[in-house]
Order: C-alpha cells, then structure tokens, then sequence
C-alpha cells in the first residue's frame, strides 16, 4: 500500500470510529432502526465527501473523476455543501 493509499483509509477509519462514537453517544433520541441508520449513513457519507473536500487534513484533498468520460465531478463545488440536501436526512 503505498503512503497515499494508507493515508486515505486510515482517514476511513477515523471517520467510522467518530461516527460510532457519535451514534451511541445519541442513542436516545432515536425512535427506530431507521432512525438511526439513516443519521449514521449521512454523518459517514458527509464526512467522506469532508475529507475528499480536502476539510479533514490539510494534507489531503481530492479530485473525483469518471474514469469514463474524464469528467471530474467535484471541480468547482465543495461535496459536503450539497450532501445535506441531497440525502435529505437529519444532521447528528
């Protein structure tokens, strides 16, 4: 793996160690199974499109390209902004 590699997932695990934490520190306040997939997932998918924004380590920052059309998909807006109105779900 190379020194890249190794920095892009451990950022992964950091983000599913946090997101865990986060969950059962607010395990009360869900209703339902699906209540609480639903926050977990969004916080996860947030913080990945965070880290590919370059907003989790000065030192990463990432571009998002269709190997297919060679169309890189986040150039010009930050991820992140738009993951809340997309996934529609309640912010943790």
């Amino acid at each position: 793996m190379t020194k890249e590699q190794l920095a892009f997932f451990n950022e992964l695990k950091n983000i599913q160690e946090l997101v865990i934490n986060i969950s059962f520190s607010n395990s009360e306040k869900y209703e339902s199974r699906e209540d609480i997939l639903k926050d977990v997932t969004y916080e996860v998918i947030y913080r990945i499109m965070e880290l590919l924004d370059g907003y989790r380590s000065n030192s990463i920052k990432y571009s998002v390209v269709n190997t297919k059309t060679g169309e890189t998909i986040n150039e010009d807006i930050e991820m992140h902004d738009l993951c809340e109105e997309f996934l529609k779900c309640t912010n943790i």
